[in-house]
């Protein structure tokens, strides 16, 4: 049993590195991708300038939700890819699953790796939601110190990158982004909704939506950015006082969905016998089969019902 065990072990391990050249290829291909970009962007600005100076033409760009990236999701939760980074997500879960599986058998080393996986893509996917509504909090505080600057003549994108100097992170991370690529060459609206893109943060979209008009039309700006905080603050106080109100919901949906989990782990630590026995009898597999698809079922649509409520 040890030596099957280890060979799992060493098949997974290999399997990590393959995730690990995986990604190194992903960022090799994304690198070229955005230079294409660039490119592509660099000829599509000189030929508008040639066809039609003083205008620029721009492509019309819409709102893309979308399923999330691996790598989109690391970097909304401000985690780097490291090999270190992928040695604690796979590695740690990986060696607790062999001691426990040369402690309590096979079926054991399979749950505790997969409840392993699932508790550390949790831990990144809840840092990465913190963090996203920690920076849709400072973004009024941010809006108000650009209309500050601008109340006393800095031009806007001089404001955008002065005022990021009195924010922390994660907005500090995300404004700083957009400067750099508005540095680069971008338009500031361009930038901002590139970043946004990136971030999926809805409200940055709309901030770029009102200064990619102010930059071709002109007019009161900073009202505009003044009055969209207060409106992101509205926003903001009403959705507290919403997970306030579903508290209750939401705590009934945590407890109903960890409930049959727990109880199937406490059972594989003291009573392996009954799991092993159900996994060889002809309709005991096809039961536990059936309970975790109940399980994944009831998990997703107990989130629907909190994330309603």
């Amino acid at each position: 049993m040890a030596i099957v065990l280890v060979l799992i072990a060493i098949a997974l391990l290999l399997v990590v590195g393959g995730v690990l050249l995986w990604h190194a290829a992903a960022q090799r291909s994304r690198r070229d991708a955005t230079e294409r970009f660039v490119g592509q962007h660099i000829d599509e600005r000189t030929a508008a300038k040639l066809n039609a100076p003083g205008m620029v033409v721009r492509t019309p760009s819409a709102w893309r939700g979308g399923p999330d990236t691996w790598n989109q999701l690391l970097l909304r939760a401000g985690m780097v890819p490291t090999f270190r980074f992928y040695i604690g997500l796979v590695g740690l879960p990986l060696l607790v699953a062999v001691i426990g599986g040369m402690l309590l058998g096979p079926l054991a080393f399979a749950a505790i790796l997969l409840i392993g996986l699932v508790l550390g893509f949790f831990r990144i996917w809840l840092r990465a939601d913190r963090r996203h509504r920690k920076a849709v909090e400072q973004l009024p505080d941010f809006l108000d110190a650009v209309v500050r600057l601008m109340a006393i003549g800095t031009s806007l994108a001089a404001s955008f990158q002065v005022a990021a100097s009195k924010i922390d992170d994660p907005l500090l991370e995300i404004i700083e982004k957009a400067n750099s690529a508005h540095r680069g060459g971008y338009e500031l609206d361009v930038a901002l909704r590139q970043t946004a893109r990136q971030y999926r943060l809805h409200e940055l979209y709309l901030v770029a939506a009102i200064v990619g008009v102010a930059l071709r039309f002109g007019g009161r700006s900073d009202h505009v950015l003044e009055r969209m905080a207060a409106f992101m603050r509205d926003l903001t106080q009403a959705r507290r006082e919403l997970v306030a109100l579903s508290a209750e919901v939401r705590l009934s949906a945590w407890i109903l969905a960890l409930l049959p989990l727990g109880l199937a782990a406490f059972i594989l630590a003291f009573n392996n016998d009954l799991f092993m026995n159900m996994w060889h009898d002809p309709v005991g597999w096809k039961l536990l089969l059936g309970a975790a698809a109940l399980q994944i079922i009831g998990s997703y649509w107990l989130y629907r019902m909190a994330r309603l409520n």
